[in-house]
């Protein structure tokens, strides 16, 4: 059965609690069996949702991205220090909608390094043809 690493909880169906960003060893985090329908259902219910939306944005709105392992391994180096990954969601110029990470070190900064390495997604979907067979996002 999958495992989903995620923050504990008090028991409530939602976090309530922000990540601790000033003390990193107070993120309590548990592993959880998930099953794949689970998170399928996560993927279908935000579908759905882009699906409603008017007009609908579920063939323009990032479902899913894909980021090389060389390139987040490449940043996480290059900012040892930092505790946590944030993803941003942006859109270029050109309308088209990016994923992209960067290291930060608390809740409201960027990691103090003058040389910060963010990391762009390579790939995403929509277009379905760059995540063809991802189960996950299948009706």
């Amino acid at each position: 059965m999958p495992t989903l690493i995620t923050r504990k909880t008090d028991g409530l169906q939602e976090q309530t609690q922000p990540c601790n960003f000033s003390d990193v060893n107070q993120n309590e985090f548990v592993e959880l069996d998930v099953t794949h329908e689970e998170l399928r259902q996560r993927c279908a219910r935000y579908k759905a949702y882009l699906a409603a939306l008017q007009p609908p944005q579920d063939n323009t709105m990032i479902r899913a991205a894909n980021f090389t392992t060389d390139s987040v391994l490449q940043m996480i180096q290059q900012s040892p220090g930092s505790a946590f990954i944030r993803v941003y969601y942006g859109i270029e110029e050109n309308g088209e909608h990016r994923l992209f990470m960067a290291p930060v070190n608390d809740a409201n900064s960027l990691t103090t390094e003058t040389d910060l390495t963010y990391v762009d997604d390579c790939c995403r979907c929509p277009p379905l043809l760059n995540c063809p067979a991802d189960d996950l996002m299948e009706p």
